[in-house]
């Protein structure tokens, strides 16, 4: 067993090594304040794009190797009973039409079927028919 000496412990009034002193609390301290300068900064750009990132309105023109000149181009979509209204079917044609004047259709190419069945549904189907003039 210790035996328990009268002196006691010296006071130690010099700070031991391996403590922070002020000089490294400010370099932390100014450390986090530019992590935190950054790091908003990075999330405010994540959040509001540039202007310079929006889409150009222009219609882009595919590349030769992806439209066979010999094979039709058809776009079509099947609406349920409530999907859609004569309205929403006839902006649905005109988008597709659009579309397949932006591959290079005429006016007089463009085909347009629209079927609708008894129970209310819709099945849209514009297509490009190269063999008309």
């Amino acid at each position: 067993m210790a035996r328990r000496s009268a002196k006691k412990a010296p006071i130690i009034t010099e700070a031991a090594p391996g403590r922070r002193g002020p000089g490294k609390a400010i370099w932390l301290i100014a450390a986090g304040l530019v992590a935190g300068i950054a790091g908003g900064i990075f999330g405010f750009r994540m959040l509001v794009p540039s202007r310079e990132s929006e889409p150009a309105k222009a219609p882009q023109r595919q590349p030769e190797e992806i439209l066979v000149r010999e094979e039709p181009v058809e776009i079509s979509t099947r609406m349920r009973p409530g999907e859609w209204t004569e309205a929403s079917l006839l902006e649905h044609v005109e988008d597709y039409k659009q579309q397949i004047r932006d591959m290079g259709a005429k006016e007089s190419q463009i085909v347009v079927d629209v079927e609708r069945t008894e129970a209310g549904a819709a099945r849209v189907v514009v297509s490009w028919d190269r063999s008309r003039a």
